[in-house]
């Protein structure tokens, strides 16, 4: 080698090689024992690789668990069967997000009873809350984060509980909050018990929705100091439609379902006034399929398949579902039905429908049927309006073809301007955002209705350089009728809606 080539490379082998004594000192092993087995702990700091916690065996490695930071919270029989059970944490390494959980018992071979995403919440604690037999665990539901306007140091999560619960695949842990109304209410009142804040006044509110009903709920409401007050009457119907799955997200589990398997859903009284079903949509590696759960006595049981889509992937890996289930919808019989939010045709349209224990109806000469509609072809010009700002290189055809689907969009929509009652003129060409959060039917007679919809809408300008266009909330009200020649919308109209914790 030549002697200054040498000479210039001493220092960097010397750096390397220092670097690598201080990677190497950087990682951390730990072992300890639960029960039988053997739980080691590779700890890297931030640095590649991964960190990794291993469960083993006389040279059997029987579960695996890496992130970015990992950590056994303990080990100790949770289950009563004198078996120990250890709870292996990962987390991703965010600013505090997101934590996952993973329970095994420490059987022969090790069988896991729970994987839980915590998201902000850093572990599960064993508690007794029935008096008897195996113990819950309780954790964090963390769905209002960042929601309604709030900062996430505003936010404060619900309560989640995880029972030992018999499922078609053996005894598990799964979510079954909703059966323990009495320490959902006492953790809503200790996380009020000092200063008051928006998120411990919005998990007041959330657990009487989920205790006690809406109507509760909203009497409570008016009853609480400004701004909270105001804030709850503007955002109330969004927080009902976002309770709906509460407690139900394991439903399918507890069906047979494979526990690890991607699903979501909408919670409603679907069957029969006052009793809950959860209208799921199961993810698998090709397709989608949606069904009703509904509780048979103390199990869950699962109705047939009522639509099932194929599941494509984007550029992540991550699952695109074209039909979710995203809305309830009560009627005058005391019935939920259900709208699908449907993007098959490349265009969003929301398919409206009745579920029965054994089949799915869609609603075409009904007035929620026709309110769909409605909501469908204002979503479908918004998405593309707002796509002509996409920050991505186009040919002159590909630009003259977003142009004519816009124009499509727009002539589609076109008719429903008849209707409109606003004080200006509705510029459709520009509508840039439309999204709905609620709907809600407060008249649905044989003849005549009135859907209400919490929407925000946005509308593009001379400035509008990118895709997500700002828009503000509005209370949307659709007037309807039905006439010789079925449902029509007589007028619509949108009203802006007040009440944010700060008003500009």
């Amino acid at each position: 080698m030549n002697r200054a080539l040498l000479l210039l490379s001493l220092p960097a082998l010397l750096l390397s090689a220092l670097a690598r004594g201080q990677a190497a000192q950087s990682t951390k092993t730990t072992l300890s024992t639960c029960g039988a087995y053997t739980v080691k702990t590779v700890e890297n700091g931030f640095d590649d690789p991964p960190d990794r916690v291993t469960l083993s065996r006389a040279g059997v490695t029987y579960a695996t668990v890496e992130d970015t930071m990992v950590s056994v919270d303990w080990c100790r029989d949770v289950t009563g069967d004198g078996v120990p059970e250890v709870l292996l944490a990962g987390f991703s390494g965010g600013a505090h997000c997101c934590f996952t959980h993973h329970l095994y018992s420490l059987s022969t071979p090790p069988r896991k009873l729970l994987t839980a995403f915590s998201a902000h919440s850093d572990t599960l604690e064993a508690r007794q809350l029935d008096g008897r037999g195996p113990l819950e665990l309780v954790g964090s539901d963390w769905r209002f984060a960042y929601g309604y306007g709030m900062s996430f140091a505003e936010s404060a999560p619900l309560p989640v509980v995880y029972s030992l619960l018999p499922t078609p695949g053996g005894a598990r842990f799964v979510e079954n909050t909703r059966a323990f109304p009495g320490f959902m209410q006492t953790f809503a009142t200790r996380m009020n018990s000092g200063d008051v804040f928006s998120g411990g006044v919005l998990v007041a509110y959330a657990t009487r929705v989920l205790t006690q009903g809406a109507a509760a709920a909203d009497a409570w409401a008016q009853g609480q100091p400004q701004p909270y007050r105001a804030w709850l009457a503007n955002y109330g119907p969004d927080v009902g439609q976002d309770l709906s799955d509460f407690g139900m997200w394991d439903w399918p589990t507890r069906a047979g379902v494979n526990a690890d398997a991607g699903r979501g859903g909408i919670g409603g009284a679907f069957l029969t006034p006052g009793t809950r079903a959860y209208l799921g949509q199961v993810i698998g590696r090709d397709a989608a399929t949606l069904r009703l759960y509904r509780a048979q006595g103390a199990e869950v049981v699962a109705g047939p398949v009522l639509l099932s889509v194929p599941v494509t992937r984007d550029g992540y890996g991550e699952p695109v579902v074209p039909v979710w289930p995203t809305t309830t919808v009560r009627r005058a019989s005391g019935r939920d039905d259900a709208l699908l939010r449907d993007t098959r045709s490349g265009s969003v349209r929301y398919l409206p429908v009745r579920v029965s224990a054994g089949g799915m109806t869609e609603l075409k000469d009904d007035a929620l049927g026709v309110t769909a509609r409605l909501l469908g072809d204002l979503s479908g010009v918004a998405g593309h309006v707002a796509a002509q700002f996409r920050d991505v290189k186009r040919t002159p055809e590909q630009q003259a073809e977003v142009k004519r689907r816009v124009q499509a969009a727009v002539t589609r929509a076109q008719p429903w301007l008849a209707g409109w009652k606003g004080p200006e003129a509705f510029a459709l060409e520009r509508l840039g955002n439309f999204t709905f959060s609620s709907v809600r039917l407060l008249t649905d007679t044989p003849t005549r209705a009135q859907a209400v919809m919490t929407t925000t809408v946005g509308f593009t300008d001379a400035k509008t350089d990118s895709e997500y266009v700002n828009g503000e909330r509005f209370t949307m009200t659709v007037d309807l009728a039905r006439g010789a020649q079925g449902w029509e919308v007589t007028d619509w109209t949108l009203v802006p809606r007040t009440g944010e914790l700060t008003e500009e």
